[in-house]
């Protein structure tokens, strides 16, 4: 049954892909409806959040931040599932890399890879058709956490995976850049700004609050001697987006521990102020606050 499940899942999916971007926007502005106005869905959670995120700001502010939000998170969904069928020409006209040049450029001349720091900006699942821009002397890794559902975890995993990017678990990412061919100079993606256990080992200020905080792109950094980026994300306008590989710096080992991480850190926030619409306020980022 959870085989056929996985099937039945991906079917639809892949059904509605290739439904034109108008109808499935047109879905999204009915879905928006359900999600804000009849269900409600989390907004408690991020109203909570953007009152933690922003005291400045007025309660009229918030209430429009989040309305924004809202829209955005059901474009996002829909845009999700369009991925399943996009094609390079599609991602081309929405998804625009500024620098991709420069990342490549700096990373094949110095001969090591580069480890970068994103946030759940929207509209992260497109960064698949990074896999499409990188020279075969490249292999772009992205982390992610395995579904339960083992059929389709498989099958998204194909789709994702489809422009020449390479998905490792969370939990086997390291292992993973240990075992790459050597003559591949590996460029890592991960999103760190998730809420880690309250024991997590590292603590640092997130919007001015004391919070656990993962230090993925900076121990991999690191420990392979890798140059350290941040990945800007701004929405243009409905389905359009821009991505800008913002280098931190070529050589990471001057740095003490925790540094790079809230270098992103505070990267994160100046992104999110820009556009704080376009930020995944619905987790709890801030449920082991220390302050």
């Amino acid at each position: 049954m959870n085989i056929a499940l996985g099937k039945i899942i991906y079917v639809v999916l892949k059904t509605l892909s290739y439904l034109p971007f108008w109808v499935l926007y047109g879905i999204s502005d009915v879905l928006f409806i359900l999600v804000y106005y009849l269900i409600g869905y989390r907004k408690k959670v991020v109203m909570d959040n953007l009152n933690i995120a922003f005291p400045e700001k007025t309660p009229e502010e918030k209430k429009e931040i989040s309305r924004k939000f809202f829209r955005n998170f059901t474009d996002f969904i829909i845009e999700s599932i369009k991925t399943f069928s996009m094609s390079k020409k599609s991602f081309e006209k929405r998804y625009y890399f500024d620098n991709i040049e420069e990342i490549k450029q700096l990373v094949i001349n110095s001969k090591r890879g580069a480890a970068i720091n994103a946030a759940h900006q929207f509209n992260w699942e497109w960064m698949i058709y990074v896999g499409a821009k990188l020279p075969k002397s490249t292999q772009a890794f992205i982390s992610y956490t395995p579904l339960s559902n083992k059929l389709l975890d498989k099958l998204i995993r194909k789709n994702r995976e489809r422009f020449g990017l390479k998905l490792a678990s969370a939990s086997r990412f390291m292992r993973t850049l240990e075992n790459t061919d050597k003559s591949i100079l590996p460029i890592s993606g991960l999103i760190s700004d998730q809420s880690p256990k309250s024991n997590y080992k590292f603590h640092a200020d997130f919007f001015g609050v004391n919070v656990p905080v993962y230090t993925g792109p900076e121990n991999i950094a690191k420990k392979f001697n890798q140059s350290y980026w941040f990945l800007n994300v701004k929405k243009v306008k409905r389905g359009h987006y821009l991505v800008h590989f913002e280098l931190i710096d070529m050589d990471v080992s001057s740095y003490k521990d925790g540094e790079l991480t809230k270098i992103g850190l505070r990267k994160t926030e100046e992104l999110i102020r820009q556009q704080p619409e376009n930020y995944l306020w619905t987790h709890r980022r801030w449920k082991h606050r220390k302050n």
